[in-house]
């Protein structure tokens, strides 16, 4: 597996790929990241399980990388996050800006092809909201990539039994209710593909819990919290996304990924979607019971 990924990323631009014994490690102009192994613990039906996984951590270099408090990850670093989420430090660890995912192998979604593009995805893009630099982009991929991701978000069922229900929906956009238990009323999923996401043009996908906070502390460490559990829990969808704090004082669940990589995630929407139960109820339970 690791020698697959070393290979894609051997492909992408100004990237060195180095194998150790533990990984894998990436440099590029702006970023250090390891990708490793790891085996993960299942919540609710999962509970007792465990199941193997690729985890990402990415390091913005030079002057990007800086401390942050929970309301500064909460509130603003991870409100503009498209893939990853900015981590609270680890006990003992530097406090640099640390960008994680977390992919579980052939559980969430397969490796072949899906999973090995979002570890690709995960290292390629993490932190590309930080940096300033215009990226060349091919005008026929961005095209083809939007007009794959309107295919599928149009093809999604408006039922899915014990999975979803469409609320909402329009030719690039819909908003559905994830199903499965009382315990997810109130909770809503946006699919919009198009410019209004921090990567640009793309597929952006929002979760919406439906509790809030009042006090903006609390909310800050349930953030934090959140996106501790993604990078050691399998949730049932990857964690390629981040936790951050809405104005009206709850938590979101956002993703971004840009138009050009369409051709090469066929099946994100509908991959996303199916998810969001499992990823709601995980966070709904961590939140009502530590917060």
């Amino acid at each position: 597996m690791f020698d697959e990924l070393a290979d894609l990323l051997a492909r992408e631009p100004e990237t060195q790929v180095e194998a150790d014994g533990e990984g894998l490690q990436i440099t590029s102009r702006h970023t250090l990241t390891r990708v490793e192994a790891a085996s993960v613990d299942g919540i609710g039906d999962d509970i007792g399980e465990r199941f193997d996984s690729v985890v990402v951590r990415t390091e913005l270099r030079g002057n990007l990388a800086m401390p942050s408090s929970p309301r500064i990850r909460s509130h603003r670093l991870n409100v503009a996050s498209a893939v990853g989420a900015i981590q609270a430090p680890r006990p003992g660890a530097r406090r640099e800006m640390v960008i994680g995912s977390r992919i579980c192998v052939d559980r969430e979604v397969p490796w072949h092809p899906t999973g090995r593009d979002l570890v690709r995805l995960a290292v390629t893009e993490a932190g590309a909201t930080r940096v300033d630099e215009t990226r060349a982009v091919a005008r026929h991929l961005e095209r083809a990539g939007i007009g794959v991701w309107r295919n599928g978000v149009q093809s999604i069922a408006g039922v899915e039994p014990d999975r979803w229900r469409v609320v909402r929906r329009a030719p690039d956009a819909l908003t559905a209710q994830p199903l499965g238990g009382p315990e997810l009323r109130g909770v809503t999923v946006s699919l919009t593909v198009g410019s209004r996401s921090p990567a640009g043009r793309g597929l952006h996908y929002i979760l919406r819990l439906p509790r809030t906070f009042t006090d903006a502390d609390e909310l800050a460490a349930a953030c934090d919290a959140l996106n501790t559990q993604e990078m050691l829990a399998a949730t049932g969808s990857p964690h390629i996304g981040a936790w951050s704090a809405t104005e009206e004082g709850g938590c979101r669940y956002q993703i971004s990924v840009p138009a050009r990589l369409g051709r090469r995630l066929q099946d994100l929407p509908r991959q996303l979607l199916e998810g969001s139960g499992g990823r709601a109820t995980a966070a709904m339970q961590l939140s009502w019971a530590n917060f």
